[in-house]
Formats: structure tokens, C-alpha cells, sequence
């Protein structure tokens, strides 16, 4: 899988705002996604304020795609809203171990 880790800190009072966003994603731009799909939230156990999410597509053609999208970049628009500054990204490629 391919996409990226992204470290952002939310403003004060936009969580609520955040966590709608995120499920306008799912609904609205995750169905145009091709393939396997895994986004991942939380926060940092190091950073305090620090929240942190992975996104993942099935291949790196698929990420960069979604990347493209006219709708993606107004969501992303949207987001930088509610966070305090541009997010810190890393783009990564992952397997699933055998368990």
C-alpha cells in the first residue's frame, strides 16, 4: 500500500469541526477511490497537542490519483481550517507482515 503519515495540531475548539470533515471524506471522495483503503486517527503519545493520520490507497498510482482530484484538493482546502499550520507529511510504502 502506498500514502502518507500526516502530523497536524488542531486549532482549539475545532475537533468537532475536524471529525465532521473527516466522515464528509468518507462519504463524499472515499466511493470515487479505487481499491483497498486504510485511514487511520489518533493522537501523539510523545507530542502532546500533536494528532496524527495515515492514509493509505491500494498502490501508489491509486494515492496519486486521489491526490489529483479537484474535490480531494477542496477537502483539503477545507482542513487547513481547522488546523494550526501546513500538515508535516511523510509519503510511506507499506506491506502487511504475516502474522
Amino acid at each position: 500500500m502506498f500514502g502518507t503519515i500526516g502530523h497536524i495540531r488542531i486549532k482549539t475548539g475545532h475537533e468537532a469541526a475536524l471529525s465532521g470533515l473527516m466522515e464528509d471524506w468518507t462519504e463524499t471522495i472515499r466511493p470515487q477511490v479505487p481499491g483497498a483503503f486504510l485511514n487511520l486517527f489518533g493522537r501523539s503519545v510523545d507530542r502532546p497537542g500533536e494528532s496524527v493520520f495515515v492514509a493509505l490507497a491500494q498502490d501508489q498510482s491509486t494515492y496519486r490519483q486521489l491526490a489529483e482530484m479537484p474535490e480531494q484538493d477542496a477537502w483539503y482546502r477545507k482542513l487547513l481550517e481547522h488546523i494550526e499550520e501546513e500538515p508535516a507529511w511523510e509519503d510511506v510504502e507499506l506491506e502487511q507482515s504475516p502474522a
